[in-house]
């Protein structure tokens, strides 16, 4: 890939997140896009995926927590977006993703994971019967 295609893909995936983050009514100043992985000229069909380092950790949360409505929005709709977690995070939800297995094969039943204070737990699922 020589520099000119380089700085076209750069300036692509910019103007491509800043129309995301309009569509989102999200106000970020500042955009660094990177492609993760190895540039492969033969595989044109599978885009490799963008990492974006945005200037606060309240700006990530917005952007995750509104992610939903780009499903909505036909241009994004095949967008996914999540947080980069290091590898202790990503094995710390695997644990808990086994003991949510673990429990379900038990019987346990109205289980979920959810996110408290940005750190995934096993909670126990509210039913709303109406009494």
């Amino acid at each position: 890939m020589d520099s000119g295609s380089k700085t076209e893909q750069i300036s692509e995936d910019t103007s491509a997140i800043k129309e995301m983050f309009s569509a989102l009514n999200i106000k970020v100043n500042t955009i660094s896009p990177i492609r993760l992985g190895k540039y492969d000229p033969t595989s044109s069909a599978r885009r490799r995926p963008v990492r974006i380092r945005l200037p606060h950790t309240d700006a990530v949360a917005d952007v995750i927590r509104l992610s939903g409505k780009l499903k909505s929005i036909d241009r994004f709709r095949l967008v996914s977006l999540s947080r980069d977690r290091t590898p202790a995070q990503i094995g710390y939800y695997k644990r808990i993703k086994q003991q949510l297995t673990d429990r379900t094969l038990a019987g346990e039943t109205g289980l979920s994971i959810k996110y408290i204070h940005g750190v995934p737990k096993v909670v126990q699922t509210r039913n709303y019967s109406g009494n």
